[in-house]
């Protein structure tokens, strides 16, 4: 069962950072980019664990784009 989370990320300035984010993030096992909102400054996950939702924060953070759970 998967689940789906809305994660803020500040530093989202542009197109290009939500490509960034969804070119890196495809490479985490078990979670999908279902959209980034550049005006909202937030990613929309889907994740099937906590696990791969933890590594998908951690790449984020790694990336450039630290993020806090919202919804």
């Amino acid at each position: 069962m998967s689940n789906q989370i809305r994660l803020l990320a500040e530093n989202i300035s542009c197109q290009h950072c939500a490509m960034t984010i969804q070119r890196e993030l495809e490479a985490v096992e078990g979670a999908r980019v279902l959209s980034v909102d550049v005006p909202g400054k937030t990613v929309t996950l889907e994740y099937d664990s906590e696990a791969a939702l933890a590594q998908a924060e951690q790449l984020l953070d790694e990336i450039g784009y630290p993020a806090k759970r919202i919804s």
